[in-house]
């Protein structure tokens, strides 16, 4: 199904639903969607007219990708009366043909939302609505790019050949950096959000994603934010058949000075990405992954596309190919020192991670599995897992004190969430399923019960020996 529709349970609105899909190749902001990743994306699905009083109803198709770098957004509106003339900055743009998207990253906290407002000739108005916020009525997000089909045109009037119009848009995940749980998302990541639609001086129809059902008046209403999930897991590229990949770390270095000099001119500083080619390290499926394969493609180039041959020697070539198999590296690529025998010590005993997580068929159900973590992360996100408080819990593992109807009261995390029932695996490890008329109360809880304190609770040795201990841990490896 390209779009899940009317997620209502225990609240005054239907909740709309979308699968954000991760972008597999690159996005050109250019108003046009002519790339096939645009041609491929799933339609958000038809917009509701909340306030339809009369007008024929122009549906507007909008769809969303997503990458390690940017959120992207874009809008086909059909309009048979085209009309815009606000061009100043942060002016009153919902007075002309106008789309809208309003992004709440922290899905406890949808009252934390920042806005993106355009019109037909591409004037633009932001805000932020986080209660952290303190710049005054607008706001000015870093690196967005965007483009309209009438863009930078003094003005816009009705003309008979109206017949559609485009926004395109991308959106630096580092602007959401103070709400969201991760940037850029994990696959699975939960955030909320509404796509709005605004009419001009003809056929001016107020139309949304979601639904905004009464009492709500407006778009500017997080209550009936739909719920949109990041698509597609992360996959530890450097890694075939779930081997492990070798790579001399002396080499890793001097590749990554050889990298800065000759590969950025497309390829961004440091692997990043840049305006002509692709990021090397990020967590996503490679076409190139093995040692082979990129030498190739950097001492040969790759045929049909804009990477040239490289004149460097083989030598040169090859502490390059070390350096990008160090950007995609997890953790149980790397020799992470400590004593994996005390960390497996410490992961059963002070720590307490074997109360929730299982590990090779041991342990809790409450935690993810970690059987494989080695082979899935990289070395920095394990820490930062025991380490940095989250401000969200992840989705499926969302804490709730509940209260039936019956009057029996017990805590657990949200497992599944439909439209008339809840499944709930209690903190008692058993699986709790609940019909709506069997609630009385639900609390959804803040905090994730996975600790991220164990920086303070154990000694950096012990620290350092549970790393080592959870860095092995890999299905299947050489």
């Amino acid at each position: 199904m390209p779009y899940l529709r009317a997620f209502c349970f225990l609240s005054l609105s239907c909740f709309a639903q979308y699968s954000i899909q991760r972008t597999v190749s690159p996005i050109n902001i250019d108003g046009k969607l002519d790339e096939p990743a645009w041609r491929d994306a799933r339609s958000m699905g038809d917009f509701t007219f909340n306030w339809y009083q009369s007008g024929e109803k122009e549906q507007t198709v909008a769809k969303m990708l997503w990458d390690d770098e940017n959120l992207y957004v874009s809008w086909h509106v059909r309009d048979k009366h085209i009309s815009a003339y606000e061009k100043r900055r942060h002016g009153p743009v919902s007075k002309d043909d106008c789309v809208e998207i309003f992004v709440a990253p922290n899905p406890a906290k949808a009252g934390n939302y920042y806005t993106w407002e355009i019109n037909a000739i591409g004037t633009m108005l932001n805000r932020n609505k986080a209660d952290w916020y303190t710049g005054g009525a607008t706001w000015e997000p870093d690196g967005v790019e965007y483009r309209a089909t009438f863009h930078g045109a003094a003005k816009k009037d009705e003309a008979p050949e109206d017949d559609h119009w485009i926004v395109e848009m991308k959106v630096p995940f580092r602007n959401f950096a103070r709400d969201a749980a991760h940037t850029p998302p994990l696959a699975g990541d939960e955030w909320r959000l509404n796509v709005n639609r605004i009419g001009g001086k003809t056929n001016a129809q107020l139309s949304s994603w979601s639904p905004i059902q009464p009492p709500l008046k407006g778009f500017h209403s997080p209550e009936a934010f739909g719920r949109v999930v990041f698509a597609d897991p992360p996959v530890a590229g450097a890694r075939r058949g779930g081997q492990r990949i070798r790579f001399n770390a002396a080499d890793a270095r001097a590749g990554h000075e050889i990298y800065n000099r000759s590969c950025t001119m497309c390829h961004g500083l440091d692997g990043a990405p840049g305006d002509r080619a692709p990021a090397l390290g990020a967590q996503r499926r490679y076409l190139r992954a093995t040692s082979e394969e990129l030498f190739d493609a950097i001492k040969n180039g790759i045929r049909g596309t804009a990477m040239p041959a490289s004149p460097l020697p083989e030598t040169d070539v090859r502490k390059i190919v070390a350096y990008v198999h160090s950007l995609r590296a997890t953790a149980v690529d790397l020799d992470v020192p400590g004593n994996p025998a005390n960390g497996q010590e410490v992961f059963l005993s002070k720590a307490k991670c074997a109360q929730c997580h299982m590990l090779n068929g041991r342990g809790g159900i409450l935690g993810p599995d970690l059987s494989n973590i080695g082979a899935e992360r990289r070395l920095a996100a394990i820490r930062d897992a025991l380490t940095v408080p989250k401000p969200v819990p992840p989705r499926g593992f969302q804490p709730v004190k509940v209260t039936t109807a019956a009057g029996r009261s017990f805590e657990g995390i949200v497992k599944n969430q439909h439209n008339t029932s809840f499944q709930i695996l209690g903190l008692d490890n058993k699986l709790h399923l609940l019909a709506a008329a069997q609630i009385k109360d639900i609390q959804f809880q803040p905090k994730s019960l996975m600790p991220a304190s164990f920086d303070k609770s154990l000694t950096s040795v012990e620290l350092q020996d549970l790393l080592a201990y959870l860095s092995r841990q890999a299905r299947s490896r050489r």
